[in-house]
């Protein structure tokens, strides 16, 4: 028996659409800014020194090609959902509902080791942190659901507002430290060759990544056709800028980067002393805890989706009626998210949440290419220039990056594809039935 596929997207999703252009910018950078940047500049340091540069510089050209993709795809639809819309109306309902799944998988792993990096932030300044980590994890993801129960605009003010308050005191590390970079320790530029070139741009992407979590609540965007490209295009520009700084003032000042844990606090503690080191925990506090709430306001909206399509019971994406808020996918999200933080670290759910983004980037950069194919009369808001050269490009590069993954972390993406298939058979199978008996 035929079973009708779900619905591709609805105009008018019952969601409030408050959000608007810099409110975007804010979830996107939010998603993008956590804790890599203050955690890994050591480590590539000690993989190729000075010449890490490259790999920051690498990983901002990947990430810019699939921004790019996103934006011109993103241009075309006004629902929520992402990177699952655009694969469900251009490749079909099977792909559409994995790319929704994996954008899910995604968020609550990423939440999950975001809880964890909550109580390792915390600890920078409070040492006893450790010891109330369930406590820290239970009141963080439990005052984030209520927060975004009760409205979407309560969200998105709490994550403008520690977007905000994080990037404060990155801009006083970098104005400060600029005046005092040593040039000495720019050389030798690369003392360990370029051999490790590919697996250190794998480490330092994990600071550039999340980007795409602007692109899902495009349903409670005022003009997301206009406001995904350009929140994009602004999310990147900064991100890549702030990071490029952030990388000269800890090699310029900091003569043990190489191996350092926290290298932005040691390199602050060089030229503003101990006061300055704090400050700038502070902030990484404050980072971590914008990446929670941006994850708390976009997690949700992933699960939303999925039920909205007709991918899983519609009850999931009920609508509270004066909130306008997905009540049911918000408490389902942060459930699985607290389970998960509970019981993993924050280095196991990061795995699986970086390799969940290749399910969603490969297909996203296809649709743009379809979309000219088969669409030509209705043009998207957003165009890359250069015909199929950008998303050729970037396809090539993102399985370039699965190829030089380490093989477990390809193990917990085909698990979670198995999975996703599972739960797929499942809900076809109750459609059928559904259908074969109306009554």
């Amino acid at each position: 028996m035929h079973v009708p596929p779900p619905q591709i997207e609805t105009a008018t999703e019952p969601l409030n659409r408050t959000l608007g252009l810099w409110d975007v910018v804010a979830i996107g950078i939010n998603g993008v800014i956590g804790t890599g940047i203050f955690l890994l500049p050591g480590s590539v340091a000690a993989m190729m020194g000075p010449a890490a540069l490259l790999t920051y510089l690498i990983s901002a050209l990947l990430c810019t090609l699939v921004v790019l993709c996103f934006a011109e795809v993103g241009s075309r639809f006004r629902g929520t959902g992402g990177p699952m819309l655009y694969a469900r109306s251009a490749f079909g309902e099977l792909p559409g509902f994995l790319v929704g799944w994996f954008i899910w998988v995604t968020r609550i792993t990423a939440w999950g080791a975001l809880a964890n990096g909550m109580v390792s932030a915390a600890t920078a300044l409070w040492p006893a942190a450790h010891d109330y980590r369930v406590a820290i994890i239970v009141g963080l993801i439990s005052a984030l659901a209520a927060i975004n129960i009760a409205g979407v605009s309560m969200g998105a003010r709490v994550t403008s507002f520690f977007t905000a308050a994080k990037l404060l005191p990155i801009a006083f590390f970098i104005a400060i430290g600029l005046f005092h970079i040593r040039r000495d320790l720019f050389t030798p530029f690369a003392p360990l060759g370029f051999t490790d070139l590919a697996p250190t741009t794998l480490v330092i992407l994990w600071a550039f990544v999340g980007f795409e979590v602007l692109t899902v609540p495009a349903g409670e965007m005022r003009n997301p056709r206009r406001s995904v490209p350009r929140a994009l295009v602004i999310t990147m520009l900064t991100v890549s800028v702030v990071y490029l700084l952030i990388w000269a003032v800890c090699t310029g000042t900091l003569p043990t980067l190489a191996g350092s844990e926290n290298p932005v606090a040691e390199s602050a503690r060089q030229f503003l002393g101990p006061r300055g080191g704090a400050l700038i925990a502070f902030g990484i506090l404050l980072s971590v805890l914008g990446i929670n709430a941006g994850n708390a306001l976009v997690a949700p909206r992933a699960l939303y989706a999925l039920a909205h399509e007709g991918y899983l019971p519609r009850k999931i994406a009920w609508i509270h009626p004066e909130r306008k808020t997905p009540v049911v996918s918000i408490i389902l999200t942060s459930g699985a998210a607290l389970a998960l933080a509970l019981t993993g670290s924050y280095v196991e759910l990061a795995v699986v949440s970086v390799v969940a983004r290749f399910a969603q980037y490969i297909p996203t950069c296809i649709a743009v290419l379809y979309f000219r194919a088969k669409r030509p009369d209705e043009p998207p808001g957003f165009r890359v220039k250069g015909g199929a050269v950008v998303p050729v490009l970037a396809v090539v590069l993102c399985v370039w990056l699965l190829v030089e993954s380490e093989p477990r972390r390809l193990f917990w993406g085909l698990a979670g594809l198995v999975a996703g298939l599972l739960i797929y058979g499942i809900m076809r199978l109750l459609r059928g039935r559904a259908l074969a008996d109306p009554s």
